[in-house]
């Protein structure tokens, strides 16, 4: 038995409407997104391909004999924080304050278990097991800068009963904008400032010796 973390992540730009799912693409394979029409491929290596960064799964929607049979204690949702130059400008990729609010205002998230639903909620439901958290300050002139998550970080979404999941179970995640509407970026062009949102199951894992 051990303690193990579960996770996989997504990209969502500017214009990102629908669902997406998660936990259904291992390892070497492209990163799924949610952008609107005209927002292309992200440039930053680690929001194109899943690694080890990512994801921990190597066997396609499945836990597989790498992980093992599982009980999953808590789910947590975590969105890729942003970080600003000396002059207040916003990198190019991960969430500022608007891609927060858009985000926790605007996505849920359902989780499946061999095709049967288990728990779902809005996204700030599901509160981040870690991040960037803090404060931040500047003195320049007319320039606003912030530091956001989902929640205060370590905390995540404890399940007072755990859900339980065989190697071989399908397992699969569901996030998505709700009502058909869409999600408003400070760049609406381009790449339309894409960040990660990471999905984290913690687990009792009951894997095997070799």
């Amino acid at each position: 038995m051990r303690d193990e973390n579960v996770f996989s992540a997504l990209v969502v730009q500017h214009g990102g409407a629908g669902q997406q799912k998660v936990f259904t693409v291992p390892q070497g394979q492209a990163i799924p997104r949610l952008a609107g029409s005209g927002i292309t491929v992200p440039t930053s290596n680690h929001q194109v391909t899943y690694t080890e960064l990512t994801t921990n799964l190597t066997k396609a929607g499945e836990l597989g004999s790498s992980i093992g049979d599982a009980a999953l204690r808590g789910i947590g949702i975590t969105i890729e924080n942003a970080y600003y130059d000396s002059s207040g400008v916003l990198n190019t990729y991960g969430a500022g304050q608007q891609e927060v609010a858009e985000i926790l205002g605007k996505t849920f998230f359902q989780l499946k278990i061999a095709g049967k639903k288990q728990i779902e909620g809005a996204a700030w439901m599901f509160p981040a097991h870690g991040g960037t958290y803090g404060s931040l300050s500047t003195t320049e002139t007319e320039v606003t800068v912030s530091q956001l998550g989902n929640g205060a970080p370590g905390r995540g979404r404890a399940l007072k009963l755990p859900i339980l999941v065989a190697r071989n179970d399908t397992l699969e995640g569901n996030y998505g904008v709700a009502g058909g509407d869409s999600l408003t970026f400070s760049v609406t062009s381009g790449i339309g400032q894409p960040c990660l949102v990471y999905f984290s199951l913690l687990a009792t894992v009951k894997g095997d010796v070799r």
